[in-house]
């Protein structure tokens, strides 16, 4: 009876949406990251979790992002390239500005074109206009961080948000190291910098074992140093996040298999971080994450415990308590998925109980559960298949939680209501949305 009435709904908004976007109680927004013409495209979410067909509007970034150089299906190699700020007043999105067949050189070095971040401000009905396009400070810029500051100045409260760039690309031929790098954007949406950007070591250029840069593994050899741009998919640093209180940034690198804790000062700027690796120069290869209800971080590794890369049906989660000095102590390790190449995480947020996974080279999409203490557990390997899946974006409305996710595979977005058992289900018939150009290399997904 439920699924009946749900297709039954389904069918309603479809016939509704042909008449306007006024029924939208949200917006998903996705990135193509076209090589020389970035582009966001704005899907309407009605309070029933389902999208709109098509796009409401698609619109340009005025930046390149990275194109299909490196893999058709993880394109950037990282978690969080589309962000929305706390208040839904802006979106913001990196673009790589990567040159195209390494600039003709035959070497994923040559490119030293500096990176930059645009800048939207939403409007009604989710709707984007062009605010601003900033340098990122680095090269390959695919990760950012935000969190909203709020300062009083006499009896004037001041609210900005505090933006952090992960930087994946570089050194080399253009002596500038992987880094986080700060700024701060008022209201009207410019941007001030804030303190230095902390470097991030992506490993030796050359030799190596596992996935720590050696000149095996997938794709092509010649992507596979250590911080060039681009960067090698599996090894390049791959997600900045604030912790839930604010108090301190996360990155995670694969290349080396670290993760870095940097503590945020008075003035916003980073401190010196405490830097977790794991066990051996192999894998696991830390890559997205998420914090629980409680603070624990939940992070994927791409390839779980295994010691070489690729290899089928490794991806895992760990789970780790973030201390105050930066120190992490794991909960759970190497809890597995049975899929390959875990990437993507995403928390139920209404329950906080289940955490689901984006397997990008299975095809799958598993589903963990989250106790408490920040243990977790497999729940089900395959709690849906998709097609080549990258980030996931999910939002709470009116008692239900819903799950976005975009897959580079098939240039998709799919729907999906999370249930109070964990299971999913698709949101039908609207499950799927379309209209990504066909050069385009989706990846980078946000939703309110």
């Amino acid at each position: 009876m439920y699924r009946t009435a749900m297709i039954f709904s389904a069918g309603v908004l479809a016939a509704a949406l042909s008449a306007g976007t006024a029924w939208a109680n949200g917006a998903v927004y996705a990135m193509t990251n076209e090589l020389g013409n970035n582009q966001v495209l704005v899907y309407a979410r009605s309070s029933y979790g389902t999208l709109s067909l098509t796009p409401i509007q698609q619109i340009s970034t005025q930046g390149g992002g990275s194109g299909l150089q490196l893999s058709a299906v993880d394109n950037l190699g990282s978690a969080g390239s589309v962000q929305l700020d706390p208040s839904n007043k802006f979106l913001f999105v990196v673009n790589t500005e990567s040159l195209a067949a390494n600039n003709g050189q035959g070497n994923y070095n040559s490119d030293c074109s500096p990176g930059s971040i645009t800048i939207f401000s939403i409007g009604s009905g989710g709707i984007l206009t062009f605010v601003n396009k900033v340098p990122s400070g680095g090269l390959f810029p695919n990760s950012l961080a935000v969190r909203q500051t709020s300062t009083v100045n006499g009896q004037t409260t001041v609210t900005q948000d505090l933006l952090y760039v992960l930087n994946a690309g570089g050194p080399g031929t253009c002596s500038i190291s992987p880094n986080v790098t700060g700024m701060v954007v008022n209201q009207q949406g410019q941007v001030t910098p804030v303190g230095s950007a902390q470097s991030i070591a992506p490993g030796p250029a050359t030799g190596g074992t596992g996935v720590n840069c050696a000149l095996t593994g997938l794709g092509p050899q010649t992507t596979f140093g250590c911080g060039l741009n681009p960067p090698a998919f599996v090894r390049s640093p791959a997600q900045v996040k604030f912790t839930p209180d604010g108090s301190q940034v996360v990155v995670t690198v694969k290349g080396t298999n670290s993760i870095y804790v940097f503590p945020v000062q008075f003035d916003g700027s980073l401190g010196s971080a405490q830097v977790l690796q794991a066990p051996g120069p192999a894998l696991p290869t830390f890559f997205g994450f998420t914090f629980d209800l409680n603070s624990h971080m939940l992070v994927t590794e791409t390839f779980g415990s295994a010691t070489a890369v690729p290899t089928g049906a490794a991806g895992a989660v760990s789970s780790f308590y973030v201390q105050a000095p930066g120190t992490l102590s794991q909960v759970s390790a190497d809890v597995g998925d049975l899929g390959t190449a875990a990437c993507w995480i995403l928390l139920d947020k209404l329950t906080g109980k289940y955490a689901y996974v984006s397997n990008n080279l299975s095809n799958t999409i598993s589903s963990y559960t989250v106790k408490a203490d920040g243990t977790v557990t497999l729940l089900n390997a395959t709690a849906a298949l998709v097609k080549g899946p990258n980030d996931l974006a999910g939002v709470v409305e009116n008692g239900s939680s819903f799950m976005y996710v975009v897959n580079a595979g098939n240039n998709t977005i799919e729907a999906f209501q999370i249930n109070s058992d964990g299971s999913l289900n698709f949101l039908v018939p609207l499950d799927i949305s379309t209209g990504f150009p066909s050069d385009s290399a989706p990846q980078g997904l946000a939703a309110y």
